[in-house]
């Protein structure tokens, strides 16, 4: 008999796995439990209902998305250096997960009544409100031109985050497979923080 963390666990990444294939709206309990191998009863022991699952779960992975915001907040680095150091974690966690963007903007035009009622408490703004008062003093020394956080954060996150929600088309397209794919990534992630900051530099 599995250990009651262990369950718990086994249940989350079976129903990440299924609310991947199939959204909030085509998935069941019992598709879940099936694929975890355990009861629909035992789903809800653990987790009361699909949506208290589904919100767990897309709460989890959303923050795994925008976590480079929280992660480098505090960090007293040059801009230049803060805005390299959010496009390589971008790109580093997206490798590993990368059909996380499809999940997540999937689910926020399908379900935006579940969603948006349910993220309030990340705290985004203050991360913005920090990087706004950097920004003002390297506006004031002379170093950039006046941006919005909000603004940047948009310009880093559309240039790491489209590729993966592309990736499909890419790929057809571009005439890529799996490999020339990542490497296609990996000399992005060198070239984004140079175009971001030549956007943005006097």
């Amino acid at each position: 008999m599995e250990a009651p963390g262990k369950t718990e666990e086994t249940i989350l990444s079976s129903a990440l796995k299924v609310f991947k294939q199939k959204g909030f709206d085509g998935t069941t309990v019992q598709d879940i439990s099936d694929e975890a191998g355990t009861t629909k009863s035992m789903v809800n022991y653990y987790f009361r209902s699909k949506e208290k699952l589904f919100l767990h779960i897309f709460i989890r992975e959303f923050k795994n998305l925008f976590s480079s915001l929280a992660y480098y907040e505090g960090e007293d680095i040059p801009l230049k250096e803060k805005i390299r150091k959010i496009v390589e974690l971008d790109i580093d966690r997206l490798i590993e997960i990368p059909d996380l963007p499809v999940f997540i903007f999937t689910e926020i035009n399908h379900n935006p009544e579940i969603v948006f009622r349910n993220i309030h408490d990340i705290p985004v703004g203050i991360f913005l409100g920090n990087l706004n008062k950097q920004i003002a003093r390297e506006v004031k020394d002379g170093k950039i031109k006046n941006i919005r956080a909000e603004d940047l954060m948009i310009n880093i996150q559309s240039l790491t985050i489209f590729p993966f929600l592309a990736k499909p088309m890419m790929i057809r397209i571009l005439g890529m497979n799996e490999k020339s794919f990542k490497e296609f990534l990996l000399q992005r992630k060198k070239e984004i923080p140079e175009i971001i900051w030549q956007s943005i530099r006097l």
